[in-house]
């Protein structure tokens, strides 16, 4: 989580070596304090999915450029490899809990592949469970309490607390299409939506074939005459944005973001950033140091 100006901070992160609990990996669990006005810099998530849980006060979640209103009792879901920014109330500041995971059960997968592809919409995402609340509470004091049985409770926890989420969004009807909206605009939605969500993980756009049971030559051509852009355009600025947050948030360097975003070699990946952003990846990290 980036840095925030706040009166209470607890963060237990696993990013680099997630905990296995229950067939859930666990990234980052823990609970903020904000000050009024206070701020969470735009960041990106990797490969989890992540749980906001107001506990009271209020502020805007902003997601992909989406602002969000939530307040104490919502619950926000965050999807993978999203941008992602909060602001606090100036009069009523935001306390949350965080939990970032990560289903190991392929039939569990699938449950939360369904709700990425049926709640993309950033809006969509407020839900509330008083169940879920209480766990991800007790997660949190019993992560660090080594106590008898702490791993067993804590697989318990977790198992339940994604169960849960699942029977949320079961409740949540998704947001229907326009009728003036084609089925190619649909399908165009749809692997945006997919690129969006799989930005570490799709080394190419060939995999968007076993995803729609298209070719790949036939959801390029439509995806053009639909758009208005080249589906590799859209690719390649989705990968050079997610770049660009990473280097922002200076937790990584170049090399390891050339790997994550899967291009070939870290030249391979400056001179891309270069020519899209006008200024190398190295001297734009050293603009974003001076500016803090």
């Amino acid at each position: 989580m980036a840095r925030v100006e706040s009166v209470y901070h607890l963060n237990k992160s696993y990013f680099h070596k997630p905990l296995l609990f229950g067939g859930v990996s666990l990234f980052q669990i823990g609970r903020l304090y904000c000050k009024p006005k206070a701020v969470v810099p735009l960041h990106i998530h990797g490969d989890y999915f992540e749980l906001t849980i107001i506990t009271d006060g209020k502020g805007v979640i902003t997601t992909n450029g989406v602002p969000v209103e939530v307040e104490k009792g919502d619950i926000y879901l965050s999807l993978p490899c999203e941008s992602h920014e909060i602001k606090s109330d100036s009069s009523s500041p935001l306390k949350y809990d965080f939990f970032a995971f990560l289903c190991a059960d392929s039939e569990k997968r699938e449950e939360f592949d369904r709700i990425t592809e049926n709640y993309y919409a950033a809006n969509s995402r407020v839900f509330h469970s008083e169940r879920i609340r209480n766990l991800i509470s007790g997660a949190i004091a019993e992560i660090d309490a080594n106590k008898q049985y702490s791993d067993e409770l804590l697989d318990c926890i977790f198992k339940e607390a994604v169960i849960h989420i699942i029977r949320s969004f079961t409740k949540i009807k998704p947001e229907k299409y326009s009728q003036n909206v084609t089925a190619a605009e649909v399908l165009c939605y749809k692997l945006m939506n997919y690129i969006d969500t799989h930005i570490y993980s799709l080394k190419t756009l060939k995999e968007l074939e076993e995803f729609t049971d298209y070719s790949y030559g036939y959801l390029s051509s439509l995806f053009k005459k639909t758009t208005g852009n080249s589906l590799n355009g859209y690719y390649r600025e989705k990968r050079l944005e997610a770049a660009r947050i990473l280097i922002t948030e200076n937790r990584l360097k170049s090399t390891e973001i050339s790997e994550m975003l899967g291009y070939s070699s870290v030249y391979a990946f400056s001179k891309a950033f270069t020519s899209r952003f006008s200024v190398s990846p190295r001297e734009y990290r050293k603009n974003c140091m001076k500016n803090l």
